[in-house]
């Protein structure tokens, strides 16, 4: 494990994007309630020019190091990135497992969302039924009413659709990562 600054202008290269070479990982730490940068303690940085990252050699070593870390200190949360930097989103969101349910796109708050988006969906039928049964000619509000009931499902599903096909796309990415690093061949670094 390598802390390095991220950026140094006495440095040549100048970034840590420069520096990381195919095949290392990058570890950023964040603060898990606030997602401020801090190093891998927990501790905020001083100024910005001192903000560092973590580089491993292997993806094992980064997912270990940050498993232990935030057993360590439940309050940083850990983004490994691959050597292309934040070009694309983290392989890896390590959070101490209190707080895995606070996290984007968790299975606990899809099911919440596909819930409440059916429960909008039956209110709105219930309005669509009482605005026919009862409204002579048509009355407005129960009808506009279940009308952005259902967008809001809708939206609701959307953003369900949007996490699922974005873990997808990062699973298959880790996945990508784990075949290479199993037919690397060990070397002690």
């Amino acid at each position: 494990m390598i802390e390095l600054r991220l950026f140094d202008p006495t440095r040549k290269p100048h970034t840590w994007t420069e520096i990381i070479q195919p095949g290392q990982y990058a570890a950023f730490a964040k603060r898990a309630d606030t997602g401020g940068t801090c190093d891998y303690r927990g501790q905020p940085f001083a100024a910005v020019e001192s903000t560092t990252c973590l580089i491993f050699e292997t993806l094992e070593a980064a997912r270990a190091f940050g498993a232990e870390q935030v057993l360590r200190v439940p309050d940083v949360r850990f983004e490994i990135f691959d050597s292309g930097g934040r070009a694309e989103g983290p392989l890896l969101v390590i959070v101490h497992p209190a707080r895995a349910a606070a996290l984007e796109g968790n299975p606990r708050g899809m099911r919440i969302r596909a819930w409440a988006a059916a429960a909008l969906v039956a209110g709105s039928v219930a309005l669509f039924w009482y605005d026919y049964h009862h409204g002579q000619g048509i009355l407005i509000f129960p009808t506009a009413l279940g009308v952005n009931l259902i967008i809001v499902a809708a939206r609701l599903l959307q953003l369900n659709g949007s996490y699922a096909h974005a873990e997808r796309l990062r699973q298959q990415r880790l996945d990508a990562h784990l075949r290479r690093e199993a037919e690397r061949p060990y070397t002690s670094r």
